[in-house]
Parts: C-alpha cells; sequence; structure tokens
C-alpha cells in the first residue's frame, strides 16, 4: 500500500532541515523558496502541515501552528524526514508548561490564536534580530514572536519590530524576510499606498548596554526552554512576572529604570504619558496584548526587580506606592485590567513568591487592602515613616 492510498504526501526531493527553535511558518517560508517561490499554504499542503486540499484557515487563524497532532507530525515527516523532535519544536506546544499551561486537559484548548492570547502571546506578532536573520537567510526563532524576549543575547541588541523607514510592524503572516521584496505601506497623509524596499535584513540595530537586561533576559531564555522535569517552576515564574509587569505598566515611572538603557527609559516615559488619564492609565485590549518591545523590555525588568527581589512587598511598594495609598486610581486601573481580557488569566496561577503583593494589589478598592503591616517588616516600616 502506497503513502498516498495511507493519506500521506509524498517524500519531497528537497528538504531545508529547521533551524534549533525556528518557526513553523519561518521554515516554510524557506521551504517555499527552494522550491521555486510556492505560496505558503502551497508549501504547507506538500510538506504535510496542512491535509491534502482541504481549508487553508487551520494556518492563519486555527490549530495548524499550535499542536503538534499525531496525525500531523507523521504526514510531515512522511513528505521531509525530520525526526519527531525537529517536527514538533517549531509549534507552540513546545512552550507548555513555560510560557503555556502545562500539559494536561487544560491544553486540549490551546489549538488556536484565541487561547494563545489568553497567556499575552500574540502568535501573529513578530520580532526580529536583523543580524540573526541575515545569517540565517531570513530565518527567525519562534521565540522571537513572545513577549518574553526582547533581546538578542548573541549580538547583544534589542530586536526589531517594525520597519523604522515606514513603521509597519512585522507579523508572522504577511513578513518574510526570505525574499525580503518591497512590501506595501500607505503613504502619510494619503490614502494611496506605495511601497517600501527597506530590507528587514539590513536594518539598524540598537545596542544593549544595560547589563541587568541583559542578564535577566538569558534567564528568562534558559527558562523558556528549561528541561521537561522542570518545567512547573518556570511556569509559576512566568505568571509572576506576568503579573508585576501588568503592575509596572499601570504604576511605573521611568525613575524606576535606573540602570537602564536611555531607548528604553524613553520609549516608556513616551508611552506613560501617552495613556495616562485622570482615573489612571487607560488601554486598550490590542494595546495590552502587544507592547512595543522597548515597552515590553521596561515593564518585565521593573517585574524581574519584584519577583527575584528578597522582599517582594518591598519592591512592589517602592514602584506602585500601595503603603501610601492601595486606593489609589493607578491600583484601581490595574485592578480593573486583571478582571478583564486580555490580562484575565495574570492573576490566575501565581505562586507563593508574589502572594503578599498580590493580596495588597489585586484587593485595592476601599476597605478591603490587608494590611501592610501584617505582611512585611519592610513594608511596615514604609508605612510607619508614610504616616509621620
Amino acid at each position: 500500500m502506497s503513502k498516498q492510498d495511507l493519506g500521506l504526501p509524498r517524500r519531497l526531493a528537497l528538504v531545508v532541515e529547521p533551524l534549533p527553535g525556528e518557526a513553523l511558518l519561518s521554515w516554510l517560508n524557506i521551504m517555499s523558496a527552494e522550491h521555486g517561490g510556492l505560496t505558503r499554504p502551497q508549501t504547507a499542503q506538500i510538506t504535510g502541515v496542512l491535509a491534502g486540499e482541504g481549508s487553508l484557515y487551520p494556518l492563519a487563524h486555527g490549530s495548524a501552528l499550535y499542536h503538534p497532532h499525531a496525525a500531523k507530525v507523521a504526514r510531515i515527516r512522511a513528505a521531509t524526514a525530520l525526526t519527531e523532535s525537529q517536527v514538533a519544536e517549531m509549534f507552540w506546544h513546545r512552550y507548555r508548561g513555560t510560557v503555556l499551561h502545562p500539559l494536561g486537559s487544560r491544553w486540549v484548548d490551546e489549538t488556536t490564536r484565541h487561547t494563545l492570547l489568553k497567556w499575552w502571546i500574540d502568535p501573529n506578532a513578530l520580532r526580529l534580530c536583523p543580524r540573526c536573520a541575515d545569517i540565517s537567510g531570513g530565518r527567525w526563532l519562534l521565540a522571537w514572536q513572545l513577549p518574553w524576549v526582547f533581546v538578542c543575547p548573541t549580538h547583544r541588541c534589542y530586536l526589531v519590530e517594525a520597519c523604522p523607514t515606514c513603521g509597519r510592524a512585522f507579523t508572522a503572516h504577511r513578513t518574510n524576510p526570505v525574499l525580503d521584496a518591497p512590501h506595501r505601506t500607505p503613504l502619510p497623509n494619503s490614502t494611496q499606498w506605495g511601497q517600501c524596499s527597506a530590507p528587514a535584513r539590513e536594518l539598524p540595530t540598537v545596542p544593549v548596554q544595560d547589563n541587568e537586561l541583559l542578564a535577566l533576559q538569558q534567564r528568562l531564555w534558559d527558562a523558556l526552554h528549561a528541561p521537561a522535569e522542570q518545567r512547573p517552576e518556570p511556569f509559576g515564574l512566568f505568571q509572576d512576572l506576568w503579573a508585576m509587569a501588568c503592575l509596572a505598566l499601570f504604576t511605573a515611572h521611568p525613575e524606576h529604570l535606573d540602570g537602564a538603557d536611555a531607548v528604553v527609559r524613553e520609549a516608556f516615559a513616551d508611552y506613560c504619558r501617552a495613556h495616562d488619564g485622570t482615573a489612571g492609565r487607560r488601554f486598550t485590549s490590542a494595546e495590552l496584548r502587544g507592547l512595543p518591545v522597548l515597552v515590553h523590555a521596561a515593564v518585565i525588568r521593573t517585574a524581574a526587580r519584584i519577583v527575584f527581589g528578597e522582599d517582594p512587598l518591598a519592591a512592589a511598594d517602592a514602584v506602585a506606592g500601595l503603603s501610601r495609598d492601595p486606593h489609589s486610581t493607578a491600583i484601581v486601573a490595574l485592578r480593573r485590567a486583571w478582571h478583564s481580557s486580555p490580562l484575565r488569566f495574570a492573576t490566575r496561577e501565581n505562586t507563593a513568591r508574589i502572594e503578599t503583593v498580590m493580596d495588597v494589589a489585586k484587593y485595592s478598592g476601599p476597605g478591603l487592602a490587608p494590611s501592610l503591616k501584617r505582611r512585611s517588616p519592610t513594608a511596615a516600616s514604609a508605612t510607619v515613616l508614610c504616616e509621620r
């Protein structure tokens, strides 16, 4: 019985092996180029990512990129002769137990773009290290699409999320650094469209001088790629960082970024000014899902000082002023955001590491905040000084 009788695709004569950590869409780009410029959906079909001539919807919006189901893995291996691990590592499923909920009954739902958005991940977002992309021929790592990766440790530069010439954001489904062809972009002050020919693989980069941020990025990178037996701890770590990054986004100020690179401080200052209001900072759901890369760096850097500090409550108090006014408009705005999409899951799986912070910050309505004096000696001292 032939492979075709079994519903498996034909073995391809030309197969480019995926890079370690490469995204599935990136691999489809290079395979498309090597097969004479096929479209990405056509390449997905001949490589077994999509079954037969069916709908292309799963590639853009559905389950094709998320879970390496046994039938899908069998199709891809039949067409490409890749190993099972090479196939599986290109799917979002590889981050289960780190930034996605550990494998179990809840993972059944983690098969679409919508469900990944619940965990602060936009699978259409894309950031690039132009130097890495140039060396690899325009390919990118799946980790670059995560909000937790904002620096390339190899080249010590910030990742780039948009073309600096035209301002168009990179997206996983529309950006193809392999071809690096000119892209359509709206002309300024016009309803017309033009062409931008700035090559993504030659874009300028901003060097990272902040050693604290470099060390943090390496720590997060190691946690993202932790062995399976260590994954319960990384998942809790990222949940704590996410909750505290939210706190930083709603309450922190540029002065809390001491030691950070000027570009990060300036980007965060501009973002704060653009969203500050009389009732706290206001963000749309789309803005909360897709913060600029330098703003991500700012809030996660601030969150790390809280989560990894000796006294998380005291560190959070220094940022959010919990002892001065646990009922402030900033905290109330944060609490409201924690109860709605897309930040609703940020407070679902926190660990004991930030329990004292969450006791105060999450229940900050009038009459609801627990006394800081019962939570931390350091915070209690801060409260006494404040009262004086």
